[in-house]
């Protein structure tokens, strides 16, 4: 979807993106692409590590904080794919991660 491409383009000059991580046209174009994908709303922010209460929530006005934001514009611009976010949460439930995370246990 080119609007929600274009809208996590990194701007240029002196204009910004809003402070603010989670604007109404953030949620717009998120819920449009997530039914243009034919996607549930469980489906599409579970790659985010997101529940579909939260997502429905987001969706509905509340403030997405800034590390699913973060990740929201690395999909969005085709930084990271479905095949990296898989990949990221395969590691976070591995053992050698459970080590990382823990260690001297």
């Amino acid at each position: 979807m080119e609007h929600l491409d274009n809208h996590w383009q990194p701007q240029t000059g002196l204009q910004t993106r809003s402070a603010e991580p989670s604007t109404a046209v953030d949620r717009v174009l998120i819920i449009a692409y997530r039914k243009k994908k034919k996607e549930s709303q469980r489906r599409f922010w579970a790659r985010f590590g997101v529940t579909q209460s939260r997502g429905s929530r987001f969706e509905s006005g509340a403030e997405i904080p800034a590390p699913v934001s973060i990740l929201l514009g690395l999909y969005f611009t085709k930084t990271v794919s479905d095949a990296d976010l898989g990949r990221a949460e395969r590691v976070l439930h591995s053992r050698d991660a459970a080590a990382l995370l823990n260690p001297g246990q």
